[in-house]
């Protein structure tokens, strides 16, 4: 857990579109974007950024890795702005992704679409 490699990335990337496609394909997302509300939004943000800081934390202290809080942080954030980016491409791929025309809803988008995704990038990326 020390640092994050090339391969720790591909894993993040594949683990994300796992289940950021079937979730950015859903009718209900894009209406959700529409409707929930900017705390909501942020809400769910800073809840997937604990569980998985508290994932990543149980996963590296189980394998025994001796690591700072500094590191975990590092891997929450890289772990979370892949996920991001993943989402991103594939609502901008579906023609759902208003970035330009409406970027709130684009955001709210993103950040609905990461929270299931982000989660099996880490379980994906745990799997060595």
């Amino acid at each position: 857990m020390t640092k994050i490699s090339r391969s720790d990335i591909g894993e993040l990337i594949i683990g994300s579109s796992v289940l950021a496609f079937p979730v950015a394909v859903t009718e209900e997302v894009w209406n959700l974007s529409e409707q929930i509300g900017l705390l909501n939004i942020t809400m769910i943000a800073l809840v997937s950024c604990i569980f998985l800081s508290i994932f990543i934390h149980y996963v590296h202290e189980q394998k025994g890795d001796d690591s700072t809080r500094s590191i975990g942080i590092k891997r929450v954030v890289v772990t979370y702005g892949v996920t991001l980016l993943v989402c991103s491409t594939i609502l901008l791929l579906l023609g759902k992704f208003p970035l330009l025309s409406d970027p709130a809803i684009a955001l709210k988008r993103v950040i609905l679409v990461a929270f299931p995704a982000s989660f099996s990038a880490t379980v994906v990326d745990s799997l060595k």
